[in-house]
């Protein structure tokens, strides 16, 4: 069944607008009837079994809602991803794919050493990001919307993970393999906020590191070979939901 993402204002106890651009993918594109069944979604942890409804000059879309249910698709811990601005392709593979495996929020950053410096977002480019999570969203089946958080610097981030995440973790290519790895320095919890930290294409430079050390970030090792910033940015969260049970 077709799942969608909508605003709450589209949707009322009983019925649902489904504004023109999604209508259409809905009639067009999927080619779905009237009558037929899909899941709709507002972000508030609920999902909806809706029936497609024309109205009478076959311009609108409307659905009936026949069922709500609490939704059953997201990870138990919340999990916060850090990553470094780099160029489109690996951005939007990164929030495609971490979409798809859990994390519920993307924290981009800029450092010394990422390829982007400025931290001003055109709202174009965050308009595109946002519906390539939404649309990440939609096929992976999951109960709500990762948040895209503003682009801050690698500093800040690191204030802002340790006020709000009950561990912060940061992958590090130079980390010991025996004494920093990932399953020793990972607390256990059911539920809660964890934010994880993958460094830019150069890394992150010896003063970030120090840094990182003396506001308490856990530094850790993903292994012995050295992955590309898009690589762990992928595979550093699902290690993390995966220890916890939380997939």
């Amino acid at each position: 069944m077709h799942r969608f993402f909508l605003r709450p204002q589209q949707v009322s106890a009983q019925r649902i607008t489904f504004p023109p651009d999604l209508a259409h993918q809905i009639l067009h594109v999927l080619r779905l009837k009237d009558g037929d069944l899909v899941e709709v979604l507002v972000n508030d942890g609920f999902i909806m079994q809706a029936q497609l409804k024309l109205n009478a000059n076959q311009n609108i879309l409307l659905g009936r809602v026949l069922e709500r249910s609490a939704v059953s698709t997201e990870p138990r811990v919340n999990l916060q991803l850090y990553f470094g601005l780099s160029n489109r392709e690996k951005v939007e593979l990164i929030l495609q794919k971490g979409t798809e495996i859990g994390v519920s929020t993307f924290c981009p950053y800029v450092s010394s050493r990422t390829i982007v410096r400025t931290t001003n977002l055109p709202e174009k480019k965050r308009v595109r990001w946002e519906r390539i999570i939404r649309e990440a969203a939609e096929q992976s089946n999951r109960g709500k919307l990762p948040n895209l958080r503003s682009t801050v610097d690698l500093a800040k981030g690191f204030t802002e993970s340790i006020s709000s995440a009950n561990q912060s973790l940061l992958a590090w290519a130079q980390a010991d393999t025996q004494n920093d790895r990932l399953a020793d320095k990972i607390i256990p919890q059911k539920e809660g906020v964890i934010a994880v930290f993958v460094g830019p294409e150069g890394g992150f430079s010896e003063d970030e590191i120090n840094l990182a050390k003396m506001m308490d970030l856990q530094v850790v090792s993903l292994g012995d070979r050295i992955l590309r910033m898009e690589t762990a940015a992928i595979i550093f969260p699902t290690l993390v939901l995966y220890a916890l049970g939380a997939l």
